[in-house]
């Protein structure tokens, strides 16, 4: 009988810490999802205007400059962008939160639909392609997992490691790392299908606007190219408001 007891004793012992591993590995996966969903939070644009500037600085130190204006509403944005030699050149129209991307060429009178790998096209030869400028939820395209802490810039961050959802996309990996303390993406790796490195974006500033962290300059090094491409937000307007059917892929040629 005594024998019994001990059994059934170590038995349960077992199943407690099988259950406690599991709860605890759950708590891990739970807790990377919401650090992505305030990372998400924090990297939407605010509803309104948006005006700012982007600058691709090539080897050899010369650079191509950009002008953008965005109109943000809370689902749907639509982004024109100037350059200073041929004026406005290209309209990009984000759909869905940024999932569905549509491209107007204003000089060619021509429309496109990016869809699955044309959606990693550059915009108009920076490092940043029209998934990266869309800002779609990371959380509704990868899972992710913590796999430690570590320090960007003196500053505590979590390392999170996201593995795309989704078959169609480029992004072999992603290695994102979150401050401790308010969940700022200070830097984001980009992986290849093979899983190395080839570029990387920083958020080199940020700005307090009511109770939310929003960038205001990006910074992104493509360690292939050796080419940086900086986008600074200079002014954002919540006041602006403009018509609904200015999102509708139809009017982009207007």
């Amino acid at each position: 009988m005594k024998r019994f007891f001990t059994l059934f004793f170590v038995l349960m012992i077992t199943l407690s810490w099988d259950s406690l591993f599991s709860q605890n590995g759950s708590r891990i996966e739970i807790t990377a999802q919401s650090i992505l969903a305030r990372v998400d939070r924090i990297m939407q644009y605010p509803e309104g205007e948006i005006k700012g500037k982007i600058k691709h600085i090539y080897p050899d130190g010369n650079s191509l400059s950009i002008d953008f204006k965005g109109s943000i509403a809370r689902n749907d944005y639509l982004f024109v962008y100037s350059s200073p030699s041929r004026g406005e050149s290209v309209k990009v129209l984000y759909t869905m939160g940024g999932e569905d991307i549509w491209v107007y060429n204003i000089h060619a009178h021509e429309m496109y639909h990016k869809k699955d790998v044309d959606k990693y096209d550059l915009i108009m030869g920076t490092n940043f392609s029209f998934i990266d400028f869309s800002n779609a939820d990371l959380q509704s395209n990868y899972n992710a997992r913590i796999t430690g802490q570590t320090l960007i810039k003196g500053i505590q961050c979590y390392r999170l490691q996201l593995e795309p959802i989704f078959a169609n996309s480029l992004y072999g990996m992603i290695v994102l790392y979150a401050t401790v303390d308010k969940y700022i993406p200070i830097r984001i790796d980009y992986h290849d299908k093979d899983k190395v490195i080839f570029k990387f974006l920083t958020i080199a500033k940020t700005m307090e606007k009511g109770d939310r962290i929003i960038p205001s300059r990006y910074d992104m090094l493509n360690l292939k190219e050796g080419t940086v491409t900086i986008v600074s937000f200079i002014k954002f307007d919540e006041a602006v408001t403009f018509p609904s059917d200015i999102f509708r892929p139809e009017n982009l040629g207007e």
